[in-house]
């Protein structure tokens, strides 16, 4: 577990919106979002992020989902964006309610790409999200890819899921599995329990790097670890196949 909570949302990047250029060049190490903390909601909103991707140590939906609403509550546009992001997909323990995903965006949306705009790296994520689930914005996977680029190479760990995703999957992008794997193990080497199967399976499988039954069950095992179901399944799959 982080012995810190991470800086949230408040650096600049100059142009980070679809008109700049396609790459940022920040460097920072991926620990999620970053900047300087503005209010308790912005706490809030890390520590669900955290607990819903594993990377405060193990998955907590029902912690994660608490801190959010919370969060939402407030008005924090970030996290109600958030909350439109759990809803369209039916995550962190709520049902999946398209309709109000889209209301929910639909309110925040301008204020998110303006936030984006300014340098904010969660918003930059979250309009990668917007164009991914056409969520306040008409759905674009080549949008959604430019803002998942830009995320991923400022640190943020789901943006380098979601990139990695729309690498494997030719998604708004040019197919190739290799830099899928390279974003995959990015977001998996910082904690996310998702990335990690992920990246299991991409071993298990050949897809963007060599066969390795033993890397498999490392990163099935690590993603187990933080309380994937799916990856304690596969790891278990993997054992009894080898004895």
């Amino acid at each position: 577990m982080r012995t810190s909570l991470p800086l949230l949302f408040l650096l600049a990047c100059g142009s980070c919106g679809p008109s700049g250029p396609e790459a940022g060049t920040s460097q920072d190490p991926p620990t999620g979002t970053r900047g300087e903390v503005g209010s308790s909601a912005d706490v809030r909103l890390l520590q669900a992020i955290d607990w819903y991707t594993g990377v405060a140590g193990s998955v907590d939906d029902d912690r994660a989902k608490a801190l959010l609403e919370e969060a939402a509550a407030e008005g924090d546009p970030l996290s109600t964006m958030w909350l439109a992001r759990v809803h369209s997909r039916g995550r962190m323990g709520f049902e999946q309610d398209t309709a109000q995903a889209r209301s929910l965006a639909r309110g925040v949306i301008d204020e998110i790409e303006a936030l984006a705009r300014s340098g904010v790296l969660e918003a930059v994520f979250l309009m990668g999200t917007a164009y991914d689930e056409g969520l306040g914005r008409p759905t674009d996977p080549a949008q959604a890819a430019l803002w998942h680029r830009r995320a991923a190479e400022r640190g943020h760990v789901l943006g380098s899921h979601n990139l990695g995703n729309q690498f494997a999957a030719g998604r708004g992008i040019e197919e190739n599995p290799q830099e899928a794997v390279r974003w995959w193990r990015i977001a998996a080497e910082a904690g996310d329990a998702i990335t990690q199967l992920r990246l299991g399976e991409a071993y298990e499988a050949g897809r963007g790097v060599q066969v390795s039954l033993d890397s498999a069950q490392v990163w099935y095992g690590r993603s187990a670890r933080a309380g994937n179901l799916q990856a304690r399944e596969a790891l278990e799959r993997l054992d009894a196949a080898q004895n």
